[in-house]
């Protein structure tokens, strides 16, 4: 039985949360008393809002949602329309109507809820085809709310959606059991692709769960543990992963640096480089995440956004919240300056804005899209297209950690906080430290700075090494590269189709100038 009514409040509500889970208590509910009949069931692993009322002398108890992710003002306001739904005589309502309830609430009213819709005519469950579509849209309103990437959407989207997946597609999720995902899987080994089917089992095992939460089960009919057995498949042999020398590290930085890549990509090699940090962090890096350290004359300072979500964004309080800050040596801090004086010399120049981005990507994704940064994608390209180089970026992290460790004498924790890793392969470096998390506000600058500097100096004592062919030479040899990795062997019947492809898309129209030109316009825009 519940305790005796207290007007409950969010913090007070969070405080019963926490104790329930830290202790371990036994269930036990706890009634509101601003609310007749809510009531909060909490155990060690749960905390669920509830409306308990008789009805024709009958006694009711009707599941609202998880108090960790309801309100207190929303359970309030859907218990009493739950209460109005059952003395109303329809029933107690759909977990439908509970959730579009508390949509509604959230919304402002955007979202529109029946009068009433009784628990006993709830719609058809959805087939796998809906099911994925209902996935789509709910990752898509996390992408705004800033809680996952596009690029996560893609993915799981891409697996779920593939052709093998479709065969499922008419199916009825509740009828689609582990055997029917599984022989998916086992056609995609036959077919030779272990890796997209070891995606089908990561991903299901996403899915399914989603489906079969309490708010949706009644329309999936999925059932959250469905895939539990699901097993992938052993991927195979894995090639070897490569730890480049730092004359390899020394060449790409030369070719970064001699101009025949474009600014931005030539800059954002560098930057990889000289600070050993993911590609995708790289290309995203904003131009204002940049500025001098105030403590040390003539280095400067990257303030790294979060590269997955917007779970760090920067609040009032603290601008650079969710950043991982990087100290950047003087070299590597003129070289900095100097690309952003010529980037908004050449913005100028055009008679166009600099952007907000770094390195900016020389035109929109799509047409109609605004330019925003690099592919990472583009980076990968442009290494694997130099001359002698089988390395890729990513590999630069690897060779930073293996000379920082046994040639300079860097210590494996401060690589750890330099790369970056919350709960690194390296097992020293972890972020469970309570006073590094809490209490440190310059992300121990003073201890990664000496890291940086040790291998910048390292990297560059090796750059002027490298002798390189004048510029018309060197572009030669990356095109060559280039097209002997897309298995290009005639060049003159590669010249040839690609001057039909350009010919037949201007007599469509689809040449980018021709897109780019205003209605009526007569000249090229």
């Amino acid at each position: 039985m519940p305790r005796k009514a207290e007007t409950l409040t969010a913090k007070g509500i969070e405080s019963l949360i926490r104790e329930a889970r830290e202790t371990g208590a036994a269930p036990r509910d706890v009634a509101d008393g601003g609310c007749p009949g809510l009531t909060l069931r909490l155990t060690p692993t749960a905390a669920v809002w509830s409306i308990r009322f008789r009805h024709a002398d009958k006694p009711l108890r009707v599941r609202l949602g998880d108090a960790r992710e309801w309100t207190l003002a929303q359970a309030r306001s859907v218990a009493g329309a739950v209460r109005d739904h059952v003395e109303a005589g329809q029933g107690v309502p759909a977990e439908e109507w509970i959730t579009l309830k508390r949509a509604a609430l959230a919304s402002k009213g955007e979202v529109e809820v029946p009068t009433f819709m009784p628990r006993d005519k709830g719609p058809a469950t959805w087939t796998f085809g809906e099911a994925r579509q209902a996935w789509g849209a709910w990752m898509r309103r996390e992408v705004e709310a800033g809680l996952l990437r596009d690029a996560t959407v893609r993915n799981y989207l891409g697996v779920m959606g593939g052709p093998a997946m479709r065969t499922l597609d008419a199916g009825i999720v509740s009828r689609i059991t582990a055997a029917d995902v599984a022989a998916v899987v086992e056609t995609l080994v036959e077919q030779g692709k272990r890796s997209t089917a070891r995606d089908v089992v990561r991903v299901s095992k996403r899915f399914w769960p989603w489906m079969g939460d309490a708010g949706r089960k009644h329309l999936a009919g999925a059932d959250p543990n469905a895939m539990a057995g699901l097993r992938a498949p052993k991927s195979g042999s894995k090639p070897k992963r490569r730890y480049p020398r730092l004359p390899a590290v020394a060449y790409m930085l030369a070719v970064a640096q001699h101009g025949v890549l474009s600014t931005s990509v030539g800059g954002a090699i560098e930057l990889l480089i000289y600070t050993a940090q993911r590609r995708l962090s790289v290309v995203k890096a904003r131009v204002d995440e940049f500025e001098p350290w105030a403590e040390r004359e003539g280095w400067g300072i990257w303030w790294q956004g979060h590269r997955k979500i917007g779970q760090g964004a920067p609040t009032e309080d603290d601008p650079r919240h969710g950043s991982h800050a990087l100290p950047l040596p003087p070299h590597v801090w003129r070289r900095i300056d100097t690309y952003l004086a010529f980037s908004r010399r050449e913005a100028d120049e055009r008679g166009v804005a600099r952007s907000e981005w770094m390195y900016p990507a020389a035109r929109p994704r799509r047409l109609g899209d605004p330019v925003t940064h690099l592919s990472p994608h583009t980076l990968t390209h442009a290494v694997a297209a130099m001359p002698g180089i089988e390395a890729s970026p990513h590999d630069v992290r690897r060779a930073f950690a293996t000379v920082c460790q046994r040639d300079l004498g860097v210590a494996t924790p401060v690589v750890g906080m330099v790369l970056d890793h919350a709960n690194s392969d390296l097992l020293e470096v972890s972020d469970g430290n309570a006073m590094t998390r809490r209490y440190t506000l310059d992300q121990m600058l003073a201890l990664k700075a000496p890291a940086l500097e040790a291998w910048q100096k390292a990297v560059w004592a090796e750059r002027l090494k490298v002798e390189l062919p004048d510029s018309i030479t060197l572009k030669e040899q990356i095109v060559a590269e280039n097209l002997r990795q897309r298995g290009v062997t005639d060049l003159e019947a590669e010249g040839e189709r690609r001057r039909k492809a350009a010919a037949k898309a201007y007599a469509e129209g689809r040449t980018w100038r021709q897109r780019r030109r205003p209605a009526g316009a007569t000249n090229p825009a």
